[in-house]
């Protein structure tokens, strides 16, 4: 497998492949142990200005594997055909990733590179940020099949990846929504015609929250019209009471206290923290490994 574009293309014993790579570059950060499998590599990041988490992971990532970030905000359509931009680049680069709105566009420069591109983020998928977060939760709860997990939010990149990550996983997942803000119906039947889990979609958050164990947000729409049939599903204690003990709370930065966790969620114990986060520098590391130590 030469790209990382969507973890469809990936299968269960590829994912648990990443996890256990991921757990040796962990080991070996922790030790400092030095690991240079990239030296001599050259690799283009191309992140937007906005880009904070993914764009710090990766590159200190391609650093301490011993390779270049070469970061250039690319971008790939204007006056010269994307054709001619990867034609010349398969001259000297080593890898690309990519954060870019169109996922379709994404693919085409995957086709046409000779070179590793890995999706760093598009409007439909986020590859890397998930397996990132299982592998965070895969520590805390081995058994990822024995869990519940909730996304409460709407149908957009994470949880796109959420569904897709069950449909390989075989994990239990529910979507808790107002209406008309569900993940596509393609989507919903591909994860819940390959998942072993429980697959659902809901509206009314208290039965999407009874007997979860891992609740998962995403931003929410900033129009006010949109936001106003958001509010409902804002995640407060006394609401969260409906988990199981011992549930967990993992919003998708950025977070917006005023939205989907309220300040009171993210001082509890529901919480899991920013030190979750620290397995995106590991993830990254294992895909960058896997993909372009070749």
């Amino acid at each position: 497998m030469k790209d990382l574009i969507s973890i469809r293309d990936l299968n269960k014993d590829y994912i648990y492949q990443l996890f256990e790579q991921a757990d040796i570059m962990k080991a070996r950060y922790l030790k400092g142990e030095i690991y240079k499998p990239l030296e001599g590599k050259t690799i283009i990041t191309s992140f937007p200005p906005t880009s904070i988490r993914t764009r710090v992971t990766f590159e200190t990532g391609v650093y301490q594997l011993g390779a270049q970030a070469l970061n250039l905000h690319m971008k790939f359509e204007d006056v010269e055909m994307i054709e001619d931009k990867i034609g010349h680049l398969n001259c000297w680069m080593d890898g690309l990733v990519i954060r870019h709105g169109s996922q379709e566009l994404v693919q085409k420069i995957a086709d046409l590179a000779e070179f590793p591109v890995i999706n760093g983020m598009t409007k439909d998928s986020h590859p890397c940020e998930i397996l990132s977060d299982l592998h965070a939760i895969r520590e805390i709860r081995p058994d990822l099949q024995s869990l519940k997990f909730v996304f409460v939010g709407e149908g957009a990149n994470i949880s796109n990846t959420w569904f897709e990550a069950a449909a390989k996983l075989d994990l239990n997942i529910t979507q808790v929504c107002p209406h008309g803000y569900e993940i596509n119906q393609e989507l919903y039947h591909y994860a819940k015609s390959r998942s072993k889990g429980d697959v659902q979609i809901t509206h009314e958050l208290a039965e999407g929250l009874r007997g979860a164990d891992i609740v998962l947000t995403d931003g929410w729409p900033l129009d006010l019209e949109e936001l106003t049939k958001f509010m409902p599903y804002q995640l407060t204690i006394d609401k969260l009471k409906e988990t199981n003990p011992g549930c967990l709370v993992n919003p998708c930065p950025p977070i917006n206290r005023a939205h989907a966790v309220p300040d009171e969620v993210m001082h509890s114990a529901y919480f899991i923290g920013y030190k979750m986060k620290s397995s995106l520098l590991h993830m990254q590391k294992a895909i960058l490994t896997e993909f372009m130590a070749k």
